[in-house]
């Protein structure tokens, strides 16, 4: 019932706003007919106060002498006249008022909402200031827009000059403007998100914020790298973190007359008693590469926890190293062999030297 009645009070002065309200010390056309002035749309606001003393004398209509600048009565009739046009606009006033709160309510459920649907969906709280903002911005510029209307403001003047201040603004930000339009993609593509680990190039981190120009990586080495979002987009990168379990890969090459069947056997017993691996898929030893100076041997085992990864590769190639040392399995370093011919050449030349 309550919210019957407040929405027809809000209709009645929005209506009663709307009305044409004119001073009495408003000069009125003369010759005008009654339909016509009836059908007459309200006056504007700087209309309005031109007709008045202080208007006038402002724009040149009237000439201001030195007798009026001395005389006192010519600047209380002025502005008495001045006051009296503004009280007209109070009813003016007031609907607006009105009409920029319920604005104001609109907005703030419109916020309430998006807001609470961004939180269940783990966005970043810099995306959702952001976007608050936006929607502020946006509901209550248009209330702006018809308030002014209302008071008989020019307000599509106003907006006709912001509009080609921004398109020039535009042209000259176009990468800012990129990023900002990237930003809002990966908010709806949702490719990572705060928490992910992702691999970036050589940038192997944790994904600390993304908001609409940037996205920060702190790395392992606590460096923070900020990524413009144009490059997310554009170039490709891994995310360790959407898999519930990430596979570990570490290669180790052997020598060719090392028995590939030890190696594997002293590889996999460093895996048994880590509980830090998963146990299915279970921990396996593959023969990666035959090289020219080795056999790439590579254990292979998932983690489920991705801020290990590179603990445990460096980890495990030292372990390697160690554990093929005590086994006996060599671990070769590239090297050469050179064989030469029994040429006549080769031949005339040793018979010299001796």
């Amino acid at each position: 019932m309550f919210r019957r009645v407040f929405a027809s009070l809000v209709l009645l002065l929005l209506l009663t706003a709307a009305t044409p309200q004119v001073s009495a010390q408003v000069p009125l056309p003369q010759a005008a007919p009654t339909s016509q002035a009836s059908a007459q749309e309200p006056d504007q606001l700087i209309d309005v106060l031109a007709k008045t003393g202080l208007g006038k004398i402002i724009q040149g209509r009237t000439k201001l002498t030195i007798d009026d600048v001395k005389d006192p009565v010519f600047w209380i009739d002025n502005i008495k006249d001045l006051i009296w046009t503004l009280l007209a606009f109070i009813p003016r006033l007031i609907g607006t008022c009105i009409f920029l709160f319920v604005f104001w309510l609109i907005y703030r459920g419109i916020r309430k909402v998006a807001i609470r649907n961004m939180k269940q969906g783990e966005v970043d709280s810099s995306i959702r200031e952001l976007l608050g903002s936006l929607i502020k911005w946006a509901v209550m510029g248009f209330g702006i827009v018809i308030a002014c209307n209302q008071l008989g403001i020019p307000i599509v003047a106003m907006l006709t000059g912001v509009s080609i201040i921004g398109l020039a603004v535009g042209f000259a930000a176009q990468e800012t403007l990129a990023n900002f339009i990237a930003g809002i993609v990966i908010f709806l593509d949702k490719p990572l998100k705060v928490g992910d680990w992702i691999m970036f190039g050589d940038t192997f981190g944790q994904v600390k914020r993304v908001t609409f120009r940037s996205t920060r990586v702190l790395s392992l080495d606590g460096e923070v790298h900020v990524i413009p979002n144009t490059q997310i987009l554009n170039n490709k990168f891994s995310n360790h973190s959407t898999h519930p379990i990430n596979r570990v890969n570490i290669v180790v090459g052997i020598s060719y007359r090392s028995s590939i069947d030890d190696a594997r056997r002293t590889l996999l017993a460093l895996t048994r008693d880590d509980t830090r691996l998963v146990k299915e898929p279970a921990p396996e030893v593959i023969v990666k590469d035959l090289a020219d100076s080795s056999v790439n041997l590579a254990l292979r085992f998932w983690i489920s926890d991705e801020s290990l990864e590179r603990r445990i590769r460096y980890e495990y190639n030292e372990k390697a190293k160690k554990a093929l040392d005590a086994a006996g399995v060599e671990i070769p370093f590239p090297h050469m062999q050179l064989y030469i011919e029994n040429t006549p050449a080769l031949t005339a030349l040793s018979r010299k030297a001796g």
